[in-house]
């Protein structure tokens, strides 16, 4: 239970982290690749701006020499006759590198993002050439690549770091909770285990006080058994809390167990219980004399609470076998679902151990059967009462 409860610490811890860096990484890569995207175009801009004024002031058409300027040496800039034939006798000028219809387009030249600016230039009114400016954007691309793998690879050794470091502080916090749970399981399991045997004598004494007075005698036999049943449980359960219940589960005649449990059920509570099964034979990979035991504590909680009376019933589902007692009493509120698996807990708090029970049949259950990999849960049952459900895995 704590180590589960330290896992999910732990994940939670990196996964927190893991979201702030994929939101952070995200907005930091998009103002990136937006900044670069924008430098491209005011440099392009730039460019054939400065070569439409310089055809402004000469008033004559010739092809531009090469910057050496060294932000544009990247950059070419070409001039067009308006009609869109090349100004100049260079040599056979790249497919891609023509005038567009837009003055900013995006397209790919041998595999690589290329952006290009056109800018028309007038003289009097009239369009006298075009100035195309190209750039490749491979670099900006090759850039922000290299930051998302950065943040990738961050991000990641990031949340390791971050998921041993939950793990550790977890497991620190949960160290005192877990140290006085197991002082309270261990406090129980003595307790239940030094009880066992001033009971017992009691019980010897208290028959021989019976032989005299009957009457008293039995409510004294009554309260010492009581309390014999809820010491049993109680060091039942505090076994299962520490871990050192040992449970052999192997194939199991589901239906073999039932019967059992419901032929004890009568003759010990008087209860009229109904068996039947949907799917006929069944086997399950349990223990069965836990499962029994799960079964009897919640045959015994039919008596107490479900009118006496009871169906039992098993069905395959998936990879389980579900054994469902369902009575028709008064149930339970639908805000005490959740905790009718606490110990000691009463529907009814008024209600005393005489009519009530300890408490600790549910709990009980829960224990045996969660320790065979199985599962128990509640539900109402159809015209009313309690319907108690038992999954384990099946054979």
């Amino acid at each position: 239970m704590f180590r589960s409860l330290r896992f999910r610490m732990a994940v939670s811890h990196g996964l927190v982290l893991a979201v702030i860096l994929v939101v952070l990484g995200g907005i930091g890569q998009a103002l990136l690749a937006r900044s670069l995207d924008h430098n491209v175009t005011t440099s392009l801009r730039d460019a054939a701006a400065e070569e439409a004024d310089h055809i402004r002031e000469t008033g004559s058409l010739q092809a531009p020499a090469d910057s050496d300027v060294p932000s544009r040496a990247a950059i070419r800039v070409t001039l067009f006759q308006p009609n869109g034939q090349p100004v100049g006798d260079e040599d056979p000028l790249p497919s891609w590198l023509r005038p567009q219809p837009a003055e900013v387009t995006d397209l790919r030249a041998a595999g690589e993002p290329v952006r290009l600016v056109t800018v028309p230039v007038r003289m009097n009114g009239r369009p006298v050439a075009l100035v195309v400016a190209g750039r490749s954007l491979s670099q900006e691309a090759n850039l922000v690549h290299k930051v998302r793998l950065l943040l990738l690879a961050g991000g990641v050794l990031a949340v390791i770091a971050s998921f041993l470091a939950g793990w550790w502080l977890a497991g620190r916090a949960v160290r005192p909770i877990r140290s006085a749970y197991e002082a309270q399981a261990s406090f129980a399991a003595d307790a239940s285990h030094e009880l066992r045997t001033p009971l017992t004598y009691l019980r010897q004494a208290v028959e021989v006080m019976a032989e005299r007075d009957p009457e008293l005698g039995g409510e004294a036999l009554g309260e010492i058994d009581y309390l014999s049943g809820v010491t049993q449980r109680l060091l039942q359960m505090a076994r299962a809390d520490r871990g050192s219940l040992r449970l052999d589960s192997r194939p199991t005649d589901v239906a073999e167990l039932c019967r059992s449990a419901v032929r004890r059920g009568g003759q010990a509570h008087g209860l009229r219980l109904e068996v039947g099964s949907r799917n006929g034979a069944l086997r399950a990979m349990a223990d069965p004399v836990a499962a029994e035991a799960a079964l009897d504590a919640i045959l015994e909680n039919v008596a107490v609470h479900g009118g006496g009376a009871a169906e039992v019933g098993w069905s395959r589902q998936g990879d389980r076998v579900v054994v469902s007692v369902a009575d028709h009493g008064p149930g339970i509120p639908s805000d005490q679902v959740d905790t009718a698996f606490d110990r000691f807990f009463r529907a009814d708090p008024a209600r005393t151990h005489h009519s009530g029970g300890a408490g600790l049949g549910l709990p009980l259950a829960r224990s045996l059967i969660e320790a065979q990999s199985g599962s128990i849960w509640l539900s109402s049952t159809d015209g009313g009462g309690l319907t108690v459900n038992i999954a384990l895995p099946a054979a």
